[in-house]
């Protein structure tokens, strides 16, 4: 079962929250003493995760199918916590729950007592917090977004269903344009920005690029003002990694950008990028800016 892209409730009452979860949607069926991993479209997926073999034994052979997320990075050992989040349950030692109503499968999942294997987390659920409260929760550990789920939903295997609910988070922050790179079809056309903050040691440390979100207008008027910036030095500490279209333009890094985005990967990469526009209120040099960071809920898109 697959979340719709979709809004919060107007009233939130019968509703239930989780963190989205990051890593690699799996069922596991566990019978006994063995363990079959299924991905996101039914594929077998055990052999990718041979961590995972030890659930049988370590959940002391019960039969039951799991709905859950297998951490990124957990293909040969769960070296930092919990490899699986599970936060759903379709049949325990023979007994078929998809029928059932999602709060009751939660407080029988709850009554499992799975964290007893230390490769496995039963991430909460909420149902009394705010939009800004749910915000903040996912902004706290650091989720790519939330799942609303209905009360009383069953489970509907291999459906997209409205009764639970995706939403993205929208964060924003402001950054230091250290360039831009051409269009590859129109080299004096603006395709993408080349964005940076200032460390510790004020060195502008290169995090992303943003290309989308602009109007034509605002395109063009960008690329004017950038031109008149224009400088053969690279002002990043480290040179952004090379790509195959034309060689980037650097400028000088005098302009703030206000930017959304949708995370920040583990290299400190701005992901989906997103233009709003210029700070002309901001110097990046001044010490008493330290920038900020904005967070809302937001359709997917």
């Amino acid at each position: 079962m697959t979340a719709m892209p979709g809004r919060l409730p107007v009233n939130q009452r019968g509703w239930a929250w989780e963190l989205k979860q990051p890593g690699s949607r799996t069922l596991a069926v566990i019978d006994g003493d063995a363990v079959d991993l299924l991905g996101p479209e039914g594929e077998p997926v055990t052999g990718a995760y041979p961590a995972l073999a030890r659930l049988a034994r370590d959940l002391g052979g019960r039969r039951m199918v799991l709905d859950g997320v297998l951490a990124d990075g957990c293909r040969q050992v769960c070296r930092n916590g919990p490899c699986y989040r599970v936060f759903d349950l379709l049949s325990v030692d023979g007994q078929d729950l998809v029928a059932e109503p999602y709060l009751v499968r939660r407080r029988l999942l709850a009554s499992l007592a799975l964290t007893r294997s230390a490769i496995v987390e039963v991430p909460p659920h909420h149902q009394e917090l705010t939009p800004a409260q749910l915000a903040q929760l996912a902004r706290e550990h650091d989720a790519p977004g939330i799942i609303g789920k209905h009360l009383t939903s069953p489970y509907q295997p291999g459906h997209a269903s409205p009764d639970w609910v995706e939403l993205d988070l929208l964060r924003g922050c402001e950054a230091v344009i250290g360039g831009w790179q051409p269009d590859p079809a129109d080299t004096e056309r603006l395709e993408s920005v080349l964005l940076g903050v200032y460390d510790e040691a004020q060195r502008l440390v290169h995090i992303g690029r943003v290309g989308k979100g602009f109007t034509d207008a605002s395109r063009r008027a960008l690329g004017s003002i950038l031109n008149e910036l224009s400088t053969d030095t690279c002002p990043f500490a480290r040179r952004p990694p090379a790509s195959n279209r034309n060689r980037p333009r650097w400028v000088t890094p005098t302009l703030v950008a206000d930017i959304d985005y949708r995370a920040i990967d583990h290299n400190g990469q701005l992901r989906r990028a997103s233009w709003r526009g210029l700070r002309t209120d901001i110097d990046p040099h001044d010490p008493i800016w330290s920038g900020s960071l904005r967070l809302q809920l937001l359709r997917p898109g």
